[in-house]
């Protein structure tokens, strides 16, 4: 779980790093790479296509699973309507 001083969901900046199958995986500063699942970037029935490898984008921060500790990201519209504004360093 997330240490209790960081913010979720809060927006990120950050830069592409990968590809997979199931998502995409963004270096925003922490140990490890967020990922991006498919469904955190398009509803279901709309066509996937994932930012291109070393773009620079902004992200939602929603939190952390609970095995690994991995950052879970979102590029949804709905998720940064309720992300904190402004970017975080």
């Amino acid at each position: 779980m997330a240490p209790m001083s960081i913010q979720v969901p809060r927006r990120v900046h950050g830069t592409v790093t990968r590809h997979e199958p199931y998502g995409c995986y963004i270096d925003f500063g922490e140990a490890s790479d967020g990922l991006v699942v498919i469904t955190m970037i398009a509803k279901d029935d709309e066509e996937v296509t994932f930012p291109p490898v070393g773009s620079s984008i902004e992200a939602v921060l929603l939190g952390y699973t609970e095995i690994g500790h991995q950052p879970r990201l979102s590029l949804r519209a709905e998720d940064f309507m309720k992300a904190k504004s402004g970017w975080e360093q």
